[in-house]
C-alpha cells in the first residue's frame, strides 16, 4: 500500500507542477500564441498527471474509467479548442486588438490572408505580393 501512495503522489505533484507551469506560461509569455501553446500543452499534461494519480489512490473500476475518460476528452477537444482560438485570434487581430510578438519570424498563414503581416507597403520585406519570398 505504501508503494501506491507514494507513486500516486508522485503522479498528483507532478501534475500539480505542470498545471503550475502552465498558468506561468500564460501569465509571463508574450503573445496569444504562445500562451494557447503553454495552457494547451502543459495543462493537458498536469491534469492528466492528476488524474492518474487519483487512479492509482483510490483503485476502484469506476474511478479508474471516470479518469481515463476525462483525460481521453481533453486529449481530443484541448488541441481543437486551441487550434479554433489561435485561427479566430490570427483572422480577428485588427478588431481584437491581438500584437503578434516582434520576435515572430515565420508567418505559415500569409497566403491565406493574401499580405504581409509585417511590411507597411507591398514588398517591403522583400516578399511579392503573393507571400512568397523571391
Amino acid at each position: 500500500m505504501l508503494v501506491q501512495q507514494v507513486v500516486g503522489i508522485f503522479l498528483m505533484c507532478a501534475g500539480t507542477l505542470f498545471v503550475v507551469v502552465a498558468g506561468l506560461g500564460v501569465l509571463r509569455l508574450p503573445d496569444v500564441y504562445m500562451r494557447l501553446h503553454a495552457s494547451t500543452k502543459a495543462g493537458t499534461l498536469g491534469v492528466a498527471l492528476n488524474t492518474a494519480g487519483l487512479a492509482v489512490l483510490h483503485p476502484a473500476l469506476g474511478t479508474f474509467t471516470r479518469a481515463a475518460a476525462l483525460v481521453l476528452f481533453l486529449l481530443l477537444t484541448a488541441p481543437i479548442a486551441a487550434h479554433m482560438i489561435g485561427r479566430a485570434a490570427y483572422f480577428a487581430r485588427d478588431q481584437m486588438g491581438v500584437t503578434i510578438w516582434e520576435g515572430t519570424i515565420v508567418d505559415r498563414m500569409l497566403d491565406h490572408r493574401g499580405g504581409t503581416l509585417f511590411a507597411s507597403r507591398p514588398g517591403e520585406d522583400g516578399s511579392s505580393s503573393s507571400g512568397a519570398v523571391s
